[in-house]
């Protein structure tokens, strides 16, 4: 079953769980208040009996609404309340939720710590409609309340600060989380804070501000110093103002972060080797590049460089030894057109141009990149995953031959 159904089936699910419980929290209320029926109780067993009706007929929305209206707001009832306001959330009627948590907020039956646990359902709701500055108010307030709900609205603060952009706001966020997380829980936030750094260095990189760019990316560097992101803009701030010699220094250490992303940082390395003329040390860096394993992208760029430096002879020559080792469809492209080159026919180039321009459209479509976490697939590089929300997920991906269906 795919994973809509799945989803469906667990609303409905959650749905007759709902109307289970709002019956039985009326019932019970109905037991209680038996000998002293009142006005107002006789209505609520109106709405009852109106609710069932509803519920008959396959009005599951209009029923819930009648069960609410029968039940009483109180603490032995507030989990129910608490339950519909995440049920309607869940179906997309976050206008509902908005309003049962309303009403409960309205109560002045409720203690601090069951109120609090209203505005944390009522945050959520807030995110979900896109109403984040009223969700930002909400978390202000629950900073101070018990540690498990400050957990939860902090957590749903990250999520706010994170669709506004608001980088420094996040910052302060998720130090406050490593404050009072669980010690398993610190590097979860510490790679986010290293991302939330890298947001503002990047920020004021972009404007030149390179002292404020270096402040931002050293506390991301100490937040996760295994963050390959930090050394790609490590290496640019370098360049940027003249460093060559550190700015091959960042560069390099992404082999050993994470050798996928050395495409990333290739074209800046090759600029600040010809920056000190450093034709030695480039030529030993591809060298060593060769003996390794290369996703398909890299080796394009190193073939590319080579052809550029060394000419089309020796490309050719090291290409073919590398894709035996490891074929990929990025790669027959250039497969064509270097064995076709070689060829002294000019009909034969042109139609190895032709194929080649016929790959490049086919793997125009395709993702380069791919969630660790979640499997999302992305033609560009994400550093926050859209799929699972989570930082440093997305990496470099391939096509193998063996990927590809005819």
């Amino acid at each position: 079953m795919d994973s809509p159904a799945i989803m469906e089936l667990g609303n409905i699910s959650l749905l007759i769980l709902m109307l289970i419980a709002l019956a039985l929290a009326w019932y019970s209320g109905f037991k209680t208040q038996f000998k002293s029926k009142s006005h107002f109780q006789k209505k609520q067993d109106k709405d009852y009996f109106i609710g069932l009706n509803y519920l008959l007929n396959d009005e599951p929305d209009l029923s819930i609404d009648a069960f609410i209206s029968a039940l009483e707001i109180n603490s032995s009832t507030l989990e129910s309340h608490l339950a519909l306001g995440t049920l309607l959330r869940r179906r997309g009627k976050v206008d509902g939720s908005i309003a049962v948590y309303q009403k409960l907020l309205a109560n002045s039956q409720l203690n601090r710590h069951e109120l609090d646990q209203v505005k944390l359902g009522l945050i959520k709701s807030y995110v979900a409609a896109g109403l984040l500055d009223r969700a930002e108010k909400l978390i202000d307030e629950l900073k101070v309340a018990g540690p498990e709900i400050q957990f939860s609205a902090l957590n749903q603060g990250l999520t706010v600060y994170q669709l506004e952009k608001e980088w420094l706001k996040a910052t302060i966020i998720v130090n406050d989380l490593l404050k009072i997380c669980a010690p398993n829980q610190r590097s979860v936030y510490q790679i986010k804070a290293s991302h939330f750094y890298c947001e503002l260095s990047e920020n004021e990189l972009e404007f030149q501000h390179y002292n404020q760019a270096r402040d931002y990316l050293n506390k991301a560097i100490g937040m996760d110093r295994n963050n390959v992101r930090t050394s790609l803009i490590l290496g640019r701030l370098e360049f940027e103002q003249g460093n060559y010699k550190q700015a091959i220094k960042a560069l390099l250490k992404i082999s050993s972060q994470d050798a996928g992303f050395r495409s990333q940082a290739f074209d800046l390395l090759i600029a600040a080797y010809q920056a000190l003329n450093n034709k030695k040390d480039l030529q030993r860096y591809i060298d060593s590049c060769l003996q390794e394993p290369l996703s398909p992208s890299f080796l394009l760029m190193l073939i590319k460089h080579i052809e550029e430096s060394e000419g089309r002879e020796k490309a050719r020559e090291i290409f073919f030894q590398q894709i035996k080792l490891n074929p990929s469809i990025e790669l027959l492209g250039q497969a064509i057109l270097l064995n076709e080159g070689y060829s002294e026919s000019n009909n034969h180039m042109q139609n190895a141009e032709f194929f080649n321009h016929i790959l490049e459209d086919y793997l125009a479509g395709k993702a380069k990149y791919r969630c660790d976490n979640c499997g999302f697939e992305l033609r560009s590089l994400h550093w926050l995953c859209p799929g699972c929300n989570e930082w440093g997920t997305v990496k470099p991906h391939s096509f193998l031959l063996d990927d590809v269906k005819i």
